[in-house]
């Protein structure tokens, strides 16, 4: 961090204790961003760039006030603009048991500059050679894009009561590739993504990964669409994230609970198989951890359904105090531009307990795999995903292979449909979750999840 903005911060605090208020949080965010994003074997963008700023919360007479600044002189200013314009607010807001952490969580890895943005896209280009040299008779590879991305955030924390330095990185690798057999043309995405620096991925998972998306593009082109069924179904890891995130995470957010638009409540049975768990877990050292939120309260894992019934939600300090709580740490705000606010992190069913093998030995149903779009209403408590890939099993073995499906209902009808959950948990596949205008870094993951008599459609989501 540069040596002139600890003292700065300190001079705003020391500001800010001249004004009488009832509480005040100043929080510093530097980010550091490159995107490499090479089309075929040019390279179409390099972008670095970097941002900087403040964000002060402050409350007066249970007034809340904020105030962004990304130009640091006139700070005194704007803070007493903030505090005038504060005070003419009707709106009262509860505001207990804030932050009164001390620390720092300073993640080590491998340095980004160790490595030339020149060798990088070196290493790019030949990986899409690989990839454009795989075009044969059946299949034409039209276009491979890869888009590479890293990302430092680095955090302080200031209150009179806490003082919290955070720093994290974040490594991206996309594949994007468009291909075409006959007269029919797909695209398909791939990604690798998680917390770290240059040590986490090398050329030969990079190959791998790419290669696996080509694959995936060969099996759309010679995919029928699949048809509308009732059938059972099985849910691989990256559709199982995705209930757990889009149909249950959102609804076992706190200001969702405040606020009635969510259909779940503490107590309520939502499935009868005990196996049913989700977590969500910022303690988890994967693209959602972080060790302090963005109010300064240490981070920690929620179980948000137990034994089938949903055992908590997540808060922060606002939502906490009006359900009568203390946060558990789930406030999360982009940058110092915005105000923190209720937030996933690491979400994912828990492992069940049969084998993954025994749960398709014999099957007959289908495997859904890959997510193509969606929607979910957690008002109503209603859900619609698109579907990448669907693959039909009889006693065992897979018989055809669909594309363009979709599942849709009611979200407790569907978990109170799970059978069985399989005793391996998938790999945590990376996101960008959006939420009134902001977002945040999450990941997720689950086991095979088996659901009976359910209809699959076949109306294809983009």
């Amino acid at each position: 961090m540069d040596k002139k903005i600890i003292p700065m911060l300190y001079d705003i605090k020391k500001y800010l204790n001249t004004k009488n208020l009832d509480y005040f949080e100043i929080r510093f965010e530097k980010h550091k961003n490159r995107i490499i994003d090479v089309e075929n074997t040019s390279t179409k963008e390099l972008i670095e760039k970097e941002t900087e700023g403040i964000g002060i919360r402050i409350i007066i007479d249970k007034k809340v006030g904020f105030l962004a600044l990304n130009e640091f002189s006139k700070y005194k200013e704007k803070i007493d603009k903030v505090i005038e314009n504060t005070k003419k607010i009707n709106k009262k807001t509860e505001f207990k048991n804030y932050s009164t952490n001390k620390g720092k969580d300073i993640l080590k890895y491998k340095d980004f500059e160790s490595i030339s943005n020149s060798q990088k896209i070196k290493e790019i280009n030949e990986i899409n050679k690989e990839i454009l040299k795989t075009s044969n008779r059946d299949i034409k590879i039209l276009n491979s894009e890869i888009i590479y991305k890293e990302t430092e955030i680095e955090k302080y924390f200031l209150t009179n009561h806490a003082e919290i330095h955070q720093k994290r990185p974040y490594t991206v690798f996309y594949s994007k590739i468009t291909g075409k057999k006959n007269y029919q043309i797909e695209t398909n995405v791939d990604r690798l993504g998680s917390i770290g620096g240059l040590e986490l991925f090398n050329k030969e998972e990079k190959i791998k990964m790419v290669l696996e998306n080509r694959k995936t593009l060969q099996e759309l082109l010679e995919s029928k669409p699949c048809p509308a069924i009732t059938t059972d179904i099985i849910l691989s890891p990256d559709v199982g994230e995705l209930l757990a995130h889009e149909a249950i995470g959102h609804a076992c957010e706190g200001d969702f609970l405040i606020d009635k638009t969510t259909v779940l409540k503490k107590g309520l049975k939502v499935s009868k198989n005990p196996e049913v768990n989700i977590i969500d877990n910022p303690e988890k050292k994967d693209f959602g951890y972080f060790k302090y939120d963005d109010e300064g309260i240490k981070a920690k894992k929620v179980d948000l359904i137990k034994n089938g019934v949903v055992n908590d939600f997540m808060t922060d300090i606002t939502t906490a105090t009006k359900l009568n709580e203390i946060s558990n740490g789930s406030a999360r705000s982009e940058n110092y531009n915005f105000l923190p606010i209720v937030r996933m992190s690491n979400t994912y069913f828990k492992e069940g307990t049969t084998k993954e093998k025994d749960m398709l030995s014999d099957y007959t149903g289908f495997l859904l795999k890959g997510f193509s779009g969606g929607e979910v209403d957690t008002n109503i408590g209603t859900f619609m995903f698109g579907i990448r890939q669907a693959y039909e099993y009889k006693h065992g073995e897979i018989i055809n292979k669909y594309k363009q499906a979709s599942i849709s209902g009611d979200i407790l009808k569907y978990l109170n449909k799970i059978t069985e959950i399989s005793n391996k948990i998938g790999n945590f596949e990376f996101g960008y979750c959006g939420k009134n205008g902001q977002t945040a870094f999450v990941s997720g993951s689950s086991p095979l999840i088996k659901i009976e008599d359910v209809i699959v459609g076949g109306t294809k989501h983009e």
